[in-house]
């Protein structure tokens, strides 16, 4: 595998505890991090850990990937997806990434050796909610608002079909009524008739 085939691969690896890259050009969103500590490689040298953000390729994204200095190659972690919810199921041929239901296969990973690699490159679905981190209470509803109280499945919508630039990748759900749509979408009561007094 020559080195820009090795560049768009990721490994499935149920050792390491992050989603991890060593190419910066990967992630969207980039937030840096300052004194983030390291991780130790195989041949103990250590890689610096620099920040962390959303890996996208074309329409392909998922949450939380760790930006380490020096990685040579790309880990996907079990650790990290099951802990998101999701499932893996391995046997001799193929590593399956499933949502935690089992009804939808998200990746299928064919096995070269002793590893599952998987290309993101030949991936072209739209993101899948159940592949993104779910948003904090406070953001989905300082979305809601920024976005004049659009109803959070169209907003989910945005995401996943990339209609917006600067919406931060996150599923939105609200687990309360808002109080100002509730009010905009009550019914007026019709005012009683009054009759005349001759």
């Amino acid at each position: 595998m020559c080195k820009e085939e090795q560049e768009e691969v990721w490994l499935i690896d149920s050792s390491c505890s992050l989603h991890m890259t060593g190419k910066l050009e990967y992630l969207r969103d980039f937030r840096p991090i300052y004194n983030g500590g390291h991780v130790t490689f195989g041949n103990k040298a250590n890689g610096i850990i620099r920040g962390y953000r959303v890996l996208t390729k074309g329409r392909f994204s998922i949450q939380k990937v760790t930006y380490i200095e020096g990685l040579k190659h790309n880990l996907m972690s079990v650790c990290q997806l099951c802990k998101a919810g999701h499932r893996f199921e391995f046997d001799s041929e193929y590593c399956y990434i499933m949502t935690n239901d089992r009804n939808t296969c998200l990746i299928k990973s064919k096995a070269e050796g002793t590893m599952y690699p998987f290309d993101v490159s030949l991936v072209t679905a739209k993101p899948q909610l159940c592949f993104l981190s779910k948003a904090v209470s406070e953001v989905s509803w300082l979305w809601h608002r920024k976005l004049a109280h659009f109803n959070f499945r169209y907003i989910n919508n945005l995401v996943t079909d990339e209609l917006v630039c600067g919406l931060p990748i996150l599923k939105y759900s609200n687990d309360t009524l808002c109080p100002a749509c509730e009010y905009g979408k009550q019914n007026k009561g019709s005012h009683p008739i009054v009759k005349s007094i001759t």
